[in-house]
């Protein structure tokens, strides 16, 4: 719905994908809804980016799908602020990253939209992908400014259930979003463990 908004249903069915899952999440309080989500799936080597998420008090955020950058860099699929954070999102679902640098590039957009404290930078994708993305990527300079972590679609599917709703209506949201990822093939998913890892010669802890 919101792709066809947006006129992407064009460009397929990472851009429905994106749209169906963050249209109906926004409509929750943050508190209750994308807070739980985020904070109990976001993995990688920086530990801030979990207790930056868990810290937000307010339901107050301002939320744009396919953000542009005014000076270049290309768009974003999600954007959003609360508080004194600001979250870019990158969502990934049967595809690649567009180019080497795309993530280089909306650490970049953040920099340039957002004179927040707290600056970070997710990528979401399927299970057998994000870690992969994110090895590839979580060394680079551009992410000294701009926090980066990863969150899988299984783990997403999982954490739903740890949504607290207060009316049918919000239940029926949580269940549609639910049966939805589902139908997208995202239900095979096990449970991470912690590990160490080596990336690039360097220790990479994944926290969960």
């Amino acid at each position: 719905m919101i792709a066809e908004i947006k006129h992407k249903m064009v460009c397929g069915l990472e851009d429905e994908l994106t749209g169906n899952f963050f249209g109906n999440m926004r409509y929750l309080p943050f508190s209750r809804g994308l807070k739980t989500v985020l904070s109990s799936s976001v993995r990688g080597n920086d530990l801030q980016v979990k207790k930056i998420i868990e810290n937000i008090i307010s339901d107050d955020f301002c939320f744009e799908f396919w953000k542009r950058s005014g000076l270049g860099f290309g768009e974003i699929d999600c954007y959003m602020e609360i508080e004194d954070v600001s979250i870019g999102i990158e969502v990934k679902y049967k595809s690649d990253l567009s180019g080497e640098n795309q993530l280089e590039r909306e650490a970049m957009m953040l920099n340039e939209w957002s004179k927040a404290k707290e600056k970070i930078l997710l990528l979401i994708a399927s299970e057998e992908d994000a870690r992969r993305i994110y090895m590839q990527n979580c060394r680079k300079e551009c992410f000294d400014r701009v926090h980066f972590a990863y969150i899988t679609w299984q783990e997403i599917l999982i954490s739903l259930d740890n949504i607290s709703t207060n009316t049918v209506f919000e239940n029926r949201v949580i269940n549609d979003i639910k049966d939805y990822l589902k139908e997208k093939g995202f239900s095979s998913f096990s449970g991470f463990h912690t590990t160490d890892l080596l990336v690039d010669g360097g220790l990479y802890y994944e926290f969960g």
